[in-house]
């Protein structure tokens, strides 16, 4: 795994989209984790941020720990094995969805009577669409992949 520390701008640049797509604030020395098509940003060494088709969102992990106020996505239990497993997030298992989501809009998703998020992902329509039939997220990282399996083994997390 290749890791790149960014420039002070670059980071800056970053922090500033980040707090714009979720209201949260990010800052400190940051170095690039590339998985390929996604990339992961360890923030003072925590894995906060991911990178995707050019754009930067918290991870799942810096969505567990920094809990954005918007942006959320909640499904139903009955969904969890399935998102956990990498499916995209379906119409029917969502309950809620905050309504300032936008299709493009990063997401995080969270499992009906819990607060921790279990997947980042893209929506795939706005808030209003996601009833009915169809995906209406597309799951781009999530609790169990590959990098959060990286994460964990490398002690930059804890399961």
């Amino acid at each position: 795994m290749q890791r790149r520390r960014l420039r002070k701008k670059e980071s800056k640049e970053i922090a500033r989209e980040v707090f714009e797509n979720s209201g949260v604030s990010v800052e400190g020395e940051m170095d690039l984790l590339d998985f390929g098509e996604i990339k992961i940003i360890l923030v003072d060494n925590e894995p906060l941020l991911l990178e995707y088709g050019g754009r930067h969102y918290l991870s799942v992990y810096g969505a567990i720990k920094l809990k954005p106020e918007k942006y959320r996505v909640t499904v139903d239990s009955g969904a969890f094995k399935f998102i956990v497993n990498g499916a995209d997030i379906m119409k029917p298992g969502i309950v809620f969805a905050d309504s300032r989501i936008k299709e493009g809009d990063f997401v995080y998703v969270t499992v009906e009577g819990k607060e921790s998020a279990i997947a980042v992902g893209i929506a795939l329509c706005n808030a209003e669409e996601m009833k009915g039939k169809g995906k209406a997220v597309k799951n781009l990282h999530h609790v169990k992949d590959r990098i959060w399996d990286y994460l964990i083994s490398n002690n930059l997390i804890r399961g």
